[in-house]
């Protein structure tokens, strides 16, 4: 600051009489003077002999020293024990709330230490329970293991043993489909369908076997009308051929050989009945092969040239050869 402060002290004296009283109730005053500059040093003059005995005057060089700057450092110490002891004060709540702290957390970390002990005791004992059961199950496993062996064993022999019963009831169903067949016949041609005695053949010797039946073709040079023909079928205990389908015609055309000429061929078991095709069998014709359909009575079947369409009408007074058919044995 640019004011600076001046002080001053003027000593009063009095009579001897009240020289007591003044110093019993002897007062010093202070005078405060403020200056709105700081003024330059002055010099003091010697003192005069003639101011009054015990008056004393004090130059600025003797002053005493000034109050404020002689509480200054006690004032200053006052503030740094102040801000000591609150920094103290802090530090001590500082150490008060961390140690609650850490007591909380300690106490905390405790149970909760606690709580996984307890757990992992839990699953130590669940560990162990699981580890028994584990050992149960790989024995009931082994057990089923020996068990499913000891299965796959039977099955086999189960197996085995079906298939044997299997092959033994077909062989009892083609002896019983054999002696069906044979209680056909009343007198049951042995020597035609067993040559050898103990294997029979579905068709009778010199016989044809294709789908369930038996074709006989005759190929010999004494040729015969159609009439004549179906005779020689019924000694055989046969018919004329009858054919049910186009498979059935392909197969004869390619069984009968082509002989003498273009018009001759094999008599089949088809005639004009009231202007309708019947098959010997009493069945109507619904499919037809017909290479050429004139207007006489009887059918043969004419294999000079491969093809589907071969049957021809011819009359009953010409000769030819003949084609019989008869059930094959089914066994």
């Amino acid at each position: 600051m640019s004011e600076e402060l001046c002080y001053s002290t003027v000593v009063f004296t009095t009579s001897k009489n009240s020289l007591a009283t003044v110093k019993k109730n002897e007062e010093i005053l202070y005078a405060q003077v403020k200056k709105a500059e700081l003024a330059p040093e002055k010099s003091f003059p010697a003192p005069d002999d003639s101011r009054t005995i015990g008056q004393e005057t004090s130059s600025p060089a003797q002053a005493p020293e000034k109050p404020e700057h002689r509480h200054q450092p006690q004032k200053w110490a006052i503030v740094f024990l102040s801000l000591t002891c609150a920094l103290l004060l802090a530090g001590i709540i500082a150490v008060f709330v961390y140690y609650n702290l850490s007591q909380s957390a300690a106490g905390q970390l405790k149970k909760d230490i606690s709580a996984l002990m307890d757990n992992n005791s839990a699953l130590m004992e669940n560990n162990i329970a699981l580890m028994g059961a584990n050992s149960a199950l790989m024995e009931n496993n082994s057990a089923l293991l020996e068990n499913n062996q000891q299965l796959q064993v039977l099955k086999s022999n189960l197996t085995a043993q079906n298939e044997f019963l299997e092959s033994e009831n077909k062989k009892l169903q083609k002896n019983q489909t054999l002696l069906d067949e044979i209680l056909q016949f009343r007198n049951f041609p042995v020597e035609k369908y067993c040559p050898n005695g103990t294997t029979c053949s579905r068709c009778p010797t010199g016989w044809t076997f294709n789908n369930s039946k038996c074709y006989f073709l005759y190929l010999d040079q004494t040729w015969k009308t159609w009439q004549d023909s179906r005779i020689e079928c019924f000694k055989m205990g046969a018919d004329l051929l009858t054919i049910q389908d186009k498979e059935e015609q392909m197969f004869i055309v390619n069984l009968a050989p082509a002989y003498f000429d273009k018009w001759h061929g094999y008599w089949i078991g088809l005639t004009r009945q009231a202007n309708n095709w019947v098959w010997v069998n009493g069945s109507s014709m619904t499919t037809g092969f017909w290479a050429d359909e004139g207007s006489q009575n009887y059918v043969l079947i004419n294999t000079d040239q491969i093809t589907l369409n071969s049957w021809q009408t011819k009359d009953n007074d010409m000769f030819n050869r003949w084609i019989c058919e008869n059930k094959a044995l089914l066994f």
